[in-house]
């Protein structure tokens, strides 16, 4: 099954629990903490493979894990990190917020790889803690859960050149001529289900061919197969125009899907296109008839072909290799984009422990801050150790007072991220 969408859910590993544990050894009195700390859960990574032509391993399972970090050990043994998981998708995958929309990758080439999901780190054993002061501590910190992110997973097939037209004008048996594709073919519309992609070889050089799924008048808003196919030539650096001499009106067939292409994407219009006469075959191989007719009408013909007795490929595979080469030409002498630099959100994105803001919402306090949020999310609640030293934390950054001042009281409800601080106060 070709499957070119799919929303899913991935979650970084959560990190190991630190460990309370104190060195007990026959010679050594008062060994003082020996707890170890936590693995760090694995990431979740998108790599972009040429082995995979499809979203369908997305079909079923919807969400997907990282596996979590090991606790720590005793004799400050640290945990084993957790694995991080890789997930492959084929070249030409777009990564999006799924609540959003906003684009989080663009993996175009194969070996493109990207860390979507961050594992957890591993929580502090007590040995980590021992100070000079604090000799004993008998508290160590939860792992970290690993981020959590819903996302919307696009394909757009990468290839050089897009074949178009109506439905049934030879296009899936052109590119099974012209390359090793084997699409299924069959005499009636919307033979071809989804799009094919072929690797053509010209005088030792290759590219990739894309045979879309027939358009129809309409296809942009939804008509027919082809509002769900036509992503799949955006990318493309040229597109091979099929008509068909035995259809009753070519130039009225070439003005429909001209039509098409422009209320779907005006970029894709733009893009330089190659317009093919196919099944001379039927007519003794003498398309002058409708090479004249096509030029009164301002649409020259650049090759006339019979892919079903393979009448003129070859003039036409040489002719548009020169094409090919061109528009690679073109895009190698284009400066790459730059890429946007992240906008940093103030306080929050900070990874100081003093970074923080405070909005109350019906009588809610809400603290938001990178770092707080992490330590309030490890701080083992049920440790007195624990919940003692969030709370110096809280008081050396000044957030207990910038709390007052807001208006909490010992009766209100606090968060800190998603952690309920209120017993804390």
């Amino acid at each position: 099954m070709f499957l070119d969408e799919a929303t899913i859910t991935v979650h970084g590993g959560k990190g190991g629990k630190g460990l309370v544990s104190w060195r007990k050894e026959k010679y050594v009195p008062r060994g003082g903490p020996w707890g170890g700390d936590g693995g760090n859960g694995g990431n979740v990574l998108f790599l972009a493979d040429n082995q995979t032509d499809t979203l369908t391993n997305f079909s079923e399972v919807k969400v997907f894990q990282a596996e979590d970090g090991e606790g720590g050990g005793r004799n400050r043994r640290a945990g084993k990190r957790g694995e991080d998981l890789v997930l492959r998708v084929p070249p030409g995958t777009i990564i999006a917020d799924a609540e959003s929309g906003t684009i989080i990758a663009d993996l175009t080439h194969e070996g493109e790889s990207l860390k979507i999901a961050r594992g957890g780190r591993g929580g502090y054993g007590n040995a980590h803690f021992a100070t000079s002061i604090r000799q004993a501590p008998d508290f160590a910190e939860m792992g970290e859960p690993g981020e959590t992110k819903m996302l919307h997973l696009t394909l757009k097939l990468v290839a050089e050149v897009g074949i178009i037209g109506f439905p049934s004008v030879g296009k899936s048996t052109i590119i099974s001529v012209i390359s090793a594709a084997k699409p299924k073919i069959a005499d009636y519309p919307f033979t071809t289900l989804v799009p094919n992609l072929g690797v053509v070889t010209v005088h030792d050089r290759s590219f990739i061919a894309c045979d879309v799924p027939g358009l129809i008048e309409g296809a942009s808003e939804g008509k027919g197969l082809g509002d769900t196919f036509l992503r799949h030539i955006e990318r493309c650096g040229a597109l091979v125009h099929v008509l068909d001499i035995s259809r009753e009106n070519i130039v009225e067939d070439y003005r429909i899907i001209r039509k098409e292409l422009q209320s779907y994407s005006p970029t894709l219009a733009k893009k330089r296109e190659l317009v093919i006469l196919n099944k001379v075959d039927l007519i003794q191989n003498d398309a002058s008839i409708f090479v004249e007719e096509l030029k009164q009408n301002d649409i020259p013909v650049f090759a006339i072909i019979s892919s079903a007795t393979l009448y003129g490929i070859q003039d036409f595979l040489n002719a548009l290799l020169h094409v090919v080469l061109e528009e690679r030409k073109m895009r190698e002498a284009v400066s790459p984009v730059e890429k946007s630099i992240p906008v940093l959100h103030p306080h929050i994105d900070d990874t100081r422990t003093d970074a923080f803001t405070i909005d109350v919402s019906d009588g809610v306090f809400h603290v938001s801050g990178s770092r707080i949020e992490q330590i309030a999310a490890m701080t083992n609640w049920e440790s007195f150790g624990g919940v003692q030293r969030f709370r110096d934390i809280c008081e050396r950054i000044g957030l207990k007072k910038a709390l007052e001042r807001s208006g909490a009281t010992e009766e209100s409800t606090i968060f800190v991220g998603k952690t309920d601080v209120s017993e804390m106060w």
